[in-house]
């Protein structure tokens, strides 16, 4: 088995396999402990659903890409479960029309969170496409939520 083993490396491993020192291996599973040893760093680790919680909607970003980012980061997240997805997505959106829906409909399976996210995302595209622009979030004067927001940059 040791001698059919580089047959088929490639790349990164062939180069591996033949700067090993000759006779330093007897056995096909001490070659395979080498292998998996050397090789191991070059892994990818799934994250934790934690990671999620990086991910916000800034607040001139579209609803389209905050979905893709969204997405991206929930691929690598290993064993996912629905109600965290759900949660950790609303949390970090911008309040605006979805937002209210996604309450007021009481979403709670994130296939029916991505639906009606694609259709707020059409109308949006329609809406650009057409020469307008989507309602942009109305700034709440509150004398509070801006001494909220002027502590939390001060302590950033």
């Amino acid at each position: 088995m040791c001698r059919v083993f580089p047959i088929k490396l490639k790349g990164p491993a062939r180069v591996w396999f033949t700067k090993l020192a000759p006779s330093t291996v007897a056995t096909f599973k001490e070659l395979s402990g080498h292998f998996v040893t050397h090789f191991i760093g070059g892994q990818r680790y799934k994250r934790s659903s934690a990671s999620l919680l990086n991910i916000k909607q800034w607040e001139d970003e579209s609803l389209r890409s905050y979905m893709n980012h969204f997405n991206k980061e929930a691929l690598l997240i290993d064993e996912t479960d629905d109600k965290v997805l759900v949660t950790t997505f609303t949390n970090r959106l911008q309040p605006g029309e979805f937002f209210f829906s996604i309450y007021k409909n009481n979403l709670k399976m994130m296939a029916d969170m991505l639906y009606k996210a694609t259709k707020y995302m059409n109308a949006e595209d329609a809406m650009i496409a057409q020469g307008g622009r989507p309602k942009k979030r109305e700034r709440q004067d509150d004398p509070l939520l801006d001494k909220g927001r002027k502590f939390a940059r001060s302590r950033n």
